[in-house]
């Protein structure tokens, strides 16, 4: 069990909620980078898209959505523009949506949110109504396979509704993984590296299917509208 009493929180500013996002990307916790960002004289909307997933993260995290299609079911041609001109088309936010720490440290464990009345709170009563929001999403990507796990248990629950790939966490700490995940190394005899492409292959394989699945769908819509 977590002690309550030790669990912390400190604001972002990352109130901002995107009802129309079609992909919401989803960590943890926001983290240092995000804290010290400055907020000062900006809206919830720009300090979000100013911050959320900064520093050196975000470029590995571009090149994750890329490999996996993310662009091509958004109709762009990088993602490097949903910090840009294409931020409406997706969410970015965090399971626990201020900066968490637990003993003075990072939180960094999904999971262990369950073993928290004070956590599991915040998350349902923060996360969890988004969620709520999200009509037009048609996919989460979750960093990591802690925050994929929390997600497959909110989607039981009726919470998330729509499909769920899980990527390796952007943070260059986890290079090896990443370039096994873009298919830039094989795979060792390690299980992380072996579970990052494994992780590719199933990203992959959901984005493709969730693309035909939207195609089909605007075929149909485009036909109802034609007998209108």
């Amino acid at each position: 069990m977590i002690n309550d009493d030790e669990v912390e929180f400190k604001p972002t500013g990352f109130d901002y909620v995107n009802p129309t996002a079609k992909v919401v990307l989803v960590g943890i916790t926001p983290g240092n980078t995000q804290l010290v960002a400055s907020r000062e004289g900006k809206s919830p909307k720009e300090i979000k898209r100013e911050n959320a997933f900064a520093g050196g993260m975000r470029n590995n995290l571009v090149k994750m959505l890329d490999h996996i299609g993310v662009n091509r079911l958004l109709g762009i041609e990088t993602c490097a523009t949903l910090w840009e001109k294409d931020f409406d088309k997706v969410e970015m936010t965090s399971l626990l949506k201020d900066a968490t720490f637990y003993k003075g440290k990072m939180f960094n464990k999904a999971l262990d949110i369950f073993k928290s009345p004070k956590l599991t709170s915040v998350l349902r009563g923060g996360f969890g109504k988004d969620c709520l929001l999200y009509k037009n999403a048609v996919l989460f990507v979750s960093m990591g396979d802690g925050v994929g796990a929390v997600l497959s248990r909110l989607k039981e629950e009726g919470v998330v509704t729509a499909d769920i790939v899980t990527i390796p966490h952007p943070s260059g700490a986890n290079a090896g993984r990443i370039a096994v995940f873009l298919g830039l190394r094989s795979p060792g005899k390690d299980f992380a590296s072996n579970r990052a492409y494994e992780l590719s292959l199933e990203a992959s394989a959901v984005i493709n299917q969730t693309i035909r699945r939207e195609g089909e769908r605007n075929v149909k819509a485009n036909q109802n509208s034609r007998l209108a």
